[in-house]
């Protein structure tokens, strides 16, 4: 892969984002809601993977590249944590849900572990007892570097917990501190140490193509990590949303600019070069893992409530909740589900939505699409596939439809490619 100019690239812009994220879906309409009610009224049928995703939006203090609406206010977490437990039990209430079968429990939001060790305990307990959840489900939980003390760990490691998703970013401490990231590297060396070696096995994001990062910066970043033995790392080019403080920092002229997208293309590689060479695969949206589980079909289902939760998707709906926090208590308050964004898949967006596989490096049997939607891709997408295929930027191996190496980098843009009007 020798993508390092731009003559050399298959698309004039790289794509950071997929079709059909919380950003495209509307408020939801009576008419709407009143069909995801009667969906809950049903019963669940299929054995498909499902996640159960409680969601907390509270961190020590707002990054300066975030965007997401997080609460650094410590008084409102019992309040909430209230609201969020009787959000989620009426959705336990549910025949849909509680017959229902979850796979993996994920703590996810700001840094959930934020909150008090009673607090974490509970609220898994709550969740264990409350859904039926696998016994052998996988707990993941999201974590900062800056609150993870030992007791913390070991209250986590000590309810099985067995993942923690930690948001690292940089090790660089110049770039840490551009980020307003609250500890330094060597903290966050040693926690990520300390988790490990009490029995957690620890994923990390990195952002690359910072402002001012050099490519040798960001290739220490990947050594650093490697050296530290994660089991996996998310790889996250910024997103630079003008709301936030680093954009405006940027804009005041007292930080550099980010680099263009030859250096980010650059830095991508790199980064699935020296992965490559060191035992990690890429898997999911943007990951290198050695996790096995990681390599499996992703969940078909995500049931989960909070402020600023967006992953929700119950057969063909895909929900998202609202963000501000007061106004998601007030709406669980007054016995509704805090909805803000719903989504009711047609059968041919579940369609599309089925080829976005290729992108998240999962591959799309030929025969499998047939059975669930009575045709083959070729037939639905010739336009589409026929393109890719001519570009080098997938295969069809084995009866699977699948990214080439050469298509990685370019797999958000592929995944833009089934919903442009590819039709016979």
């Amino acid at each position: 892969m020798n993508y390092y100019i731009h003559n050399g690239w298959p698309y004039k812009h790289i794509e950071h984002w997929p079709p059909m994220t919380y950003r495209d879906r509307s408020p939801p309409t009576p008419e709407k809601l009143i069909a995801f009610h009667e969906l809950l009224k049903t019963e669940n049928n299929d054995n498909k993977i499902k996640e159960l995703q409680p969601w907390l939006p509270f961190c020590e203090g707002k990054c300066s590249f975030c965007y997401f609406t997080v609460n650094c206010e410590k008084h409102s977490v019992t309040p909430y944590i209230s609201a969020l437990k009787k959000a989620l039990d009426s959705y336990a209430k549910t025949k849909y849900v509680s017959s229902s079968v979850f796979n993996e429990l994920y703590i996810g939001g700001g840094s959930p572990s934020v909150i008090s060790n009673d607090q974490i305990a509970d609220l898994l307990d709550f969740c264990r007892t409350t859904f039926n959840l696998n016994s052998d489900h996988t707990t993941k939980f999201t974590a900062c570097t800056t609150n993870l003390s030992l007791e913390k760990i070991n209250v986590l490691s000590s309810n099985n917990v067995r993942q923690l998703d930690i948001g690292i970013q940089t090790f660089n401490d110049l770039l840490r501190k551009n980020l307003m990231i609250r500890d330094n590297s060597k903290d966050a060396k040693e926690k990520l140490q300390l988790s490990r070696k009490n029995g957690l096995r620890t994923s990390i994001d990195l952002l690359y193509n910072l402002p001012g990062q050099t490519l040798d910066q960001w290739i220490e970043d990947i050594n650093q990590a490697i050296e530290l033995e994660v089991e996996s790392v998310d790889c996250y080019p910024l997103d630079l949303y003008p709301e936030t403080t680093l954009a405006k920092r940027i804009s005041y002229g007292e930080l550099p600019p980010t680099g263009d997208e030859d250096i980010e293309m650059k830095m991508y590689l790199e980064a699935y070069r020296i992965f490559k060479e060191n035992g990690y695969k890429p898997t999911c949206h943007n990951r290198f893992s050695r996790i096995e589980e990681d390599f499996k079909e992703p969940s078909s289902e995500v049931v989960g409530t909070g402020a600023g939760f967006f992953m929700g998707h119950l057969n063909r709906f895909l929900y998202s909740d609202v963000e501000d926090l007061q106004m998601y208590i007030n709406a669980v308050k007054d016995e509704t589900f805090p909805i803000a964004r719903l989504t009711s898949l047609s059968k041919e967006e579940e369609m599309r939505k089925a080829m976005m596989l290729i992108y998240i490096r999962i591959p799309v049997n030929r025969e499998w699409f047939r059975k669930e939607y009575g045709r083959f891709p070729e037939e639905m997408f010739p336009k589409a596939l026929e393109r890719l295929t001519n570009k080098g930027l997938i295969e069809t191996l084995n009866g699977n439809i699948q990214l080439t190496e050469k298509g990685d980098p370019w797999r958000f843009n592929i995944a833009w490619e089934f919903f442009k009007n590819n039709k016979l």
